[in-house]
């Protein structure tokens, strides 16, 4: 496994585990309503992530709930349990029409399905912030706020070059293509694959962004192409039941494998070698983000901010994951969003 050592990295992965620890205490199955003591309650928020069923959006929604508190509004936070559960968005956007939000701040299930909903909410004068999974018509939001997933794709595609010395067989397990995360992803990976030209893709399957369903693609992919050297599952849930097929077939040993977003299981699946590397996502910066830019647009205040803020992925291998403490995250927190008031171990 090729090493990389850069201070930057080691600090955003710092984001990453620090949500997906922390992130347990939002474990909200439908809904959970927060505001700081003494708000006065004059902003309502509705915040729609997509799947309660997976830690980096426990994490994503965690933060923007400790945000929320922090500027003294109201946040709805929703998160179903399936992440392809558009009817159940659709609805959720409904309510927060009915309830007479001011602001809703949303991650699309479906980036073309969501669209009838989201123009309801702006006729209604409810301001939209989207975040990572894109609605597909831009004039449909005010504000977006993720990463460059192309961008984080590809990066998961030129390691897994470089780790095969330019040639060799791959796989590729999708997200959902539905979405624009699913999209992007599979466009980075293969952007980097066309760079090699004695590198060929020989399997590419969706998941669903599932562990369960990945495990089956992998062992799939492992039967049909018994030669194959590596495989990129598009988020790290996935990359579970990828590790976890290959473990089975007594292939993961001859396997590079890389996954996507950065959830603790996938840290701890590097720090023992069975997985190489994964592509670490900004969860705070999402989580953050949303609720201040929403309050910001609602207030109508002076506040400079990019209509699209995007925030760099990072390669994660095992170095990048070794030595990090408390500590480090918390300072490093701390530094990049001062409106949030850090204690000893939270806010």
């Amino acid at each position: 496994m090729r090493r990389f050592l850069v201070s930057i990295s080691v600090l955003m992965l710092a984001i990453t585990l620090w949500g997906c620890q922390s992130g347990n205490e939002a474990s909200t199955e439908v809904s959970d309503e927060t505001n700081s003591e003494g708000a006065s309650g004059e902003i309502n928020i509705a915040w729609i992530g997509k799947t309660l069923n997976n830690p980096w959006w426990i994490s994503v929604a965690d933060f923007a709930k400790r945000e929320a508190a922090n500027l003294g509004v109201n946040l709805e936070i929703s998160l179903p349990q399936e992440e392809v559960d558009l009817e159940n968005q659709v609805a959720t956007v409904e309510q927060a029409i009915q309830k007479g939000s001011d602001a809703i701040v949303i991650s699309a299930t479906s980036s073309d399905g969501i669209i009838p909903a989201i123009e309801k909410a702006r006729e209604a004068g409810i301001k939209i912030v989207n975040f990572d999974t894109r609605i597909s018509d831009p004039s449909m939001y005010d504000a977006y706020v993720g990463a460059d997933d192309v961008e984080g794709a590809y990066k998961a595609g030129k390691y897994i070059a470089e780790q095969l010395g330019g040639k060799g067989q791959v796989g590729l397990i999708t997200g959902l293509l539905a979405q624009s995360t699913g999209v992007d992803r599979k466009e980075g990976f293969l952007k980097a694959m066309a760079e090699y030209p004695d590198i060929e893709v020989v399997a590419e399957a969706s998941a669903d962004w599932r562990s369960d369903l990945a495990a089956d693609v992998t062992t799939n992919m492992l039967t049909a192409n018994p030669e194959i050297d590596a495989i990129f599952a598009s988020n790290d849930q996935m990359a579970v039941g990828m590790v976890n097929a290959a473990q089975n077939a007594g292939k993961a040993e001859d396997l590079i494998l890389v996954g996507y977003d950065g959830i603790l299981d996938a840290v701890n699946l590097v720090l023992d070698g069975s997985l190489d590397a994964f592509v670490a996502l900004p969860n705070i910066d999402e989580g953050v983000m949303g609720p201040r830019i929403a309050t910001a647009l609602v207030l109508n205040e002076n506040y400079k901010f990019e209509r699209e803020l995007i925030y760099p992925t990072t390669l994660v291998t095992s170095e990048l994951v070794e030595g990090l403490t408390d500590q480090t995250i918390y300072e490093y927190a701390a530094e990049r969003f001062p409106l949030i008031g850090i204690t000893d171990k939270g806010y």
